[in-house]
C-alpha cells in the first residue's frame, strides 16, 4: 500500500542563505486603503524575503508617523515602485493604492526633504 502525501513541509532550493537566525519582531503593519496616501521612511537599504504558502514576500522596515512598521508585500506593483528608490535607507517615500482599469496597483514617489 502507498501513502499520498498531501502536505509539503520541504523547503525550496536557495532558502538557506535567506532564512533568518534572529527572532523577527513583529510589529504593525502599514495599512494600505485605495485613495489613501500613506508617507513612510525606510530604516533599511533592502527588505527581508520570506517563503509562504502562496510564494515569495518581502518585509520592509518603516516609519510612518513616527512610529516603527513594517510593509510586508508581494504586490508587483509596490515592490517594482520600491525598488526604484534603491538604496532605500533613510529615503522618504509617498505610498498610494489606487484602482486602475478594476484592478488595484501601487504608486510610489520619492518625497525630497
Amino acid at each position: 500500500m502507498t501513502e499520498t502525501k498531501t502536505e509539503n513541509n520541504q523547503m525550496q532550493m536557495g532558502t538557506w542563505d535567506k532564512l533568518a537566525t534572529e527572532e523577527i519582531e513583529r510589529k504593525p503593519k502599514v495599512e494600505f486603503e485605495v485613495g489613501k496616501q500613506r508617507e513612510v521612511i525606510f530604516l533599511d537599504d533592502s527588505p527581508q524575503e520570506f517563503n509562504g504558502d502562496t510564494g515569495a514576500y518581502y518585509l520592509f522596515n518603516v516609519e510612518e508617523s513616527g512610529e516603527q512598521k513594517v510593509i510586508m508585500t508581494s504586490a508587483w506593483t509596490l515592490l517594482r515602485g520600491i525598488k526604484t528608490l534603491s538604496p532605500l535607507k533613510g529615503k522618504r517615500a509617498v505610498i498610494t493604492k489606487v484602482m486602475e482599469s478594476g484592478k488595484q496597483k501601487f504608486v510610489v514617489e520619492e518625497k525630497k526633504i
